[in-house]
């Protein structure tokens, strides 16, 4: 490994398995993290995985902060990330603060026993902390958690999970995902502007996973079509289930209907985000993954632009919609239940209008100018609770 280019003071490590270029959740909260931490002139350095992406290193050299990728077998990729920690804070000397992504990350660090030397915060966010009968992995985690300075719950659905684990519950702080939305100018696009006639729009902004529950929203867009002519609806995201939606569209003759777009970049997903009439997610629960909504971003990033959800109040997602206001909760097993849920919503102009504007007000206050503000103080903060259990 390389230094890394000195610098006078406040130096913060983020150890990472997800970061851009990658499309993802987790993705852009770190990145959030990473530019919001530097923005309150911390010097930021991430060691993270490497996803083979032909981008990534040029994608990299735009970045204002340092960033190690690291390639190969996750065990021996795992190891020397950690390592090469090591090696740099030994060099460095002077570490504020090191965060990690999730247990999984913060897991070697514990090992070469860093905690000594620094403050670790390691991040939760739901599903990562969901298991049921593996006892092992339950250990493991609460060894890992119970060890580090402070555990980041993504919501207070994922701070009783981790009490659950056996977590001493002072050790843990809730801090809600950052929205970086505010810095994203809105134009017209050429990929888009064919449809912004059609009504009513929908999206979803999400990972083609079973939880999602989009094989419920496509039955309900069937019947939808029936009422709205000129419907559309943009599926946004990959993942495991993209063919069987494929198949599914084609089954029921909605292709005019239901557009698959893939990963979208952040100018073209804020685009959507403003144009469309309704969000759609009403996830449900996925018992034989064990996952579960920890929290759900997406609806938030869709509250910013004033379009409001429809949700299933599962997991996390009743701080992320509330139900009336921003959106409106649903059955997300019963197709007739979010059909009558979309119609509800749309029915009502007046109401549409003021759910719109709340969920924009909503939302302001998970921009990361706020959001930081918690991880400030938790870096502030001189004395932790400390628990080898």
């Amino acid at each position: 490994m390389s230094k890394p280019r000195l610098n006078q003071s406040k130096n913060i490590v983020i150890s990472t398995q997800c970061f851009p270029p990658v499309i993802g959740g987790m993705e852009n909260l770190i990145k959030g993290l990473a530019d919001s931490l530097y923005k309150n002139n911390f010097k930021v350095f991430i060691f993270a995985d490497s996803k083979k992406y032909l981008n990534e290193e040029n994608y990299d050299k735009k970045l204002p902060y340092e960033i190690v990728r690291y390639k190969g077998l996750k065990i021996i990729r795992k190891r020397k990330k950690s390592l090469d920690i090591k090696k740099f804070i030994n060099y460095k000397k002077k570490i504020n603060s090191i965060f990690c992504d999730s247990w999984k990350s913060a897991e070697n660090l514990i090992k070469l026993k860093l905690i000594d030397h620094t403050n670790i915060f390691c991040l939760a966010h739901g599903n990562d902390v969901l298991v049921s009968k593996n006892i092992l992995k339950r250990r493991r985690i609460k060894k890992i958690m119970n060890k580090v300075d402070c555990v980041i719950a993504n919501s207070f659905f994922t701070r009783e999970k981790i009490i659950k684990l056996g977590i001493n519950k002072r050790k843990i702080k809730v801090i809600y995902p950052g929205l970086n939305l505010q810095s994203v100018k809105l134009k017209n696009n050429k990929s888009f502007n064919k449809y912004k006639n059609f009504y009513p729009i929908f999206l979803t902004v999400a990972r083609l996973e079973k939880r999602k529950n989009h094989k419920n929203i496509i039955y309900a867009i069937r019947e939808l079509v029936k009422k709205y002519k000129n419907l559309i609806y943009f599926i946004a995201g990959d993942g495991p289930e993209k063919k069987k939606l494929l198949k599914l569209i084609s089954k029921l003759k909605l292709k005019k209907n239901i557009k698959l777009l893939g990963n979208l970049n952040e100018i073209d997903k804020a685009f959507l985000l403003k144009i469309s009439n309704l969000h759609l997610m009403p996830t449900i629960e996925d018992k034989k993954k064990t996952s579960i909504e920890g929290f759900g971003i997406s609806y938030v990033e869709a509250a910013f632009y004033g379009t409001p959800s429809i949700s299933s109040g599962l997991g996390g997602t009743k701080e992320s919609v509330i139900n009336g206001k921003t959106g409106v909760i649903c059955n997300p097993n019963d197709v007739k239940s979010i059909k009558e849920s979309i119609i509800k919503i749309l029915s009502n102009n007046k109401k549409y209008k003021l759910i719109s504007k709340n969920s924009n007000i909503f939302s302001k206050k998970f921009l990361w100018n706020n959001v930081i503000k918690s991880y400030l103080s938790l870096i502030s903060k001189k004395k932790f609770i400390k628990n080898d259990l």
